[in-house]
C-alpha cells in the first residue's frame, strides 16, 4: 500500500497522471478474417490420405487454425459422431468441384463486406470490440451464422454457401443481417423459447429490409425453401395461432420447422422458416414508432410482453392452444 501511495505521488510531482487515467486506446474495429487460403493448403496437405485417416488428420491440422470448427463435438446436438465424420469426409471430396466458386467469395469477401459495413456502422455507430468474424468453408452448414467454437462465440460466413445462393442476388441484406445478430447479442443474448429466436430473425430480417428499402424477397432470405410471404399470408390466422402455440416452447423439434427448414412441418399450408415471415410482421408492428437503435435496444422481458400482444393483436386464435 505504501509504495502505492509513492507512486502516486511521484506521479503527482512530475505531473503525470497515474496508469489508470491515461487515456485507453478504443478497441479494434471489426475484423474480418479469410480462412479459405488454410483451409485449401490443408486439403491439399490431406487429400492423398485414405478416408479412414484423411477426416482426422485434416481436423487436427485445422484445429490449429479455428479449433473446434470442424469437431464432433461441435455438432454434437444434431448429429451422431458417425454422420459428422461422414459431413465432413463428403465435404473434403466435393471440395474440387466447388473450388472455383469459394475461392471466388475468398477474392472478393472484403469488397463483399465493405458496403454493407459502411451502410451499417453509420446507422448503429463504430462496430468495435467484437471478435474475429470468419470466411470458411461449412460443407453446406450455412451462409452466414454465429456458432460456438472453444475461443468463444463467432460469427462465420460460409463461402461455399455464399458462391451458391448470392450468384444472382444482392449480398449486402444478408451481409447486414449477420451484422446485426452481431451487434444485438450484446443487449440481448441468445435465448432457447421461441419467441426469442421471433424477435432475433424478425428484427434482423426487418434491419436488412430498412437498411435495403428496394431488397426483393429473395434478398432477404425469404424465399428459402419457397415463398414465405404468399404462403403465411394466404394461411394467416393458421401461421399465427401456430407460432402463439409454441411462444414458450425450447424443444429443438418445435424450432426447426419454423426457422431452421428440418423437422416435420407445422402443415401443409406453411413452408419451412415460415417464423422469419411472421418475426417480420411482428417486428413491422412494434416498429411502427420505434426507430431501429430503439427496437435494438429493447430488453427481452420488455420483447417477450411486446410479442405476445403483437401476435394476438394479428389474429384471434383457439382459447385451448396446443403445439
Amino acid at each position: 500500500m505504501k509504495l502505492l501511495a509513492l507512486a502516486g505521488i511521484a506521479f503527482a510531482l512530475t505531473g503525470a497522471a497515474p496508469p489508470a487515467h491515461r487515456h485507453r486506446a478504443p478497441a479494434a474495429g471489426l475484423k474480418f478474417v479469410d480462412l479459405i487460403p488454410a483451409f485449401d493448403r490443408i486439403w491439399n496437405e490431406t487429400k492423398d490420405l485414405p478416408d479412414d485417416k484423411r477426416v482426422e488428420a485434416f481436423e487436427a491440422k485445422f484445429a490449429k487454425v479455428l479449433p473446434g470448427f470442424y469437431s464432433a463435438e461441435r455438432t454434437k446436438d444434431y448429429q451422431t459422431p458417425d454422420q459428422h465424420r461422414a459431413q465432413v469426409l463428403r465435404g473434403l471430396k466435393q471440395y474440387p468441384d466447388r473450388r472455383a466458386g469459394i475461392q471466388r467469395v475468398s477474392r472478393q469477401f472484403q469488397s463483399l463486406v465493405a458496403p454493407a459495413r459502411k451502410q451499417f456502422e453509420s446507422v448503429f455507430g463504430p462496430m468495435r470490440g467484437y471478435p474475429p468474424i470468419y470466411l470458411v468453408d461449412s460443407f453446406r452448414e450455412f451462409d452466414g451464422g454465429t456458432r460456438d467454437l472453444p475461443e468463444g462465440n463467432r460469427l462465420l460466413f460460409g463461402a461455399d454457401m455464399i458462391d451458391e445462393l448470392y450468384k444472382d442476388k444482392p449480398i449486402k441484406p444478408f451481409i447486414e443481417h449477420e451484422l446485426f445478430h452481431l451487434l444485438h447479442h450484446r443487449t440481448f443474448p441468445e435465448c432457447d423459447p421461441v419467441w426469442c429466436n421471433l424477435w432475433e430473425e424478425g428484427l434482423a430480417t426487418y434491419v436488412a429490409s430498412k437498411l435495403n428499402p428496394n431488397a426483393s424477397d429473395q434478398a432477404l432470405g425469404l424465399t428459402i425453401p419457397a415463398p414465405l410471404r404468399p404462403a403465411v399470408e394466404a394461411h394467416r390466422q393458421e401461421a399465427i395461432c401456430a407460432v402463439r402455440s409454441r411462444l414458450e416452447s425450447k424443444d429443438p423439434k418445435v424450432y426447426a420447422p419454423l426457422f431452421m427448414g428440418g423437422g416435420k412441418p407445422v402443415s401443409d399450408n406453411l413452408p419451412q422458416r415460415f417464423g422469419y415471415y411472421v418475426g417480420l410482421l411482428v417486428v413491422s408492428d412494434v416498429g411502427r414508432h420505434r426507430t431501429l437503435k430503439q427496437l435494438a435496444a429493447l430488453t427481452p422481458d420488455q420483447v417477450h410482453r411486446l410479442v405476445e400482444q403483437s401476435l394476438e393483436h394479428m389474429a384471434t386464435c383457439p382459447t385451448a392452444i396446443a403445439a
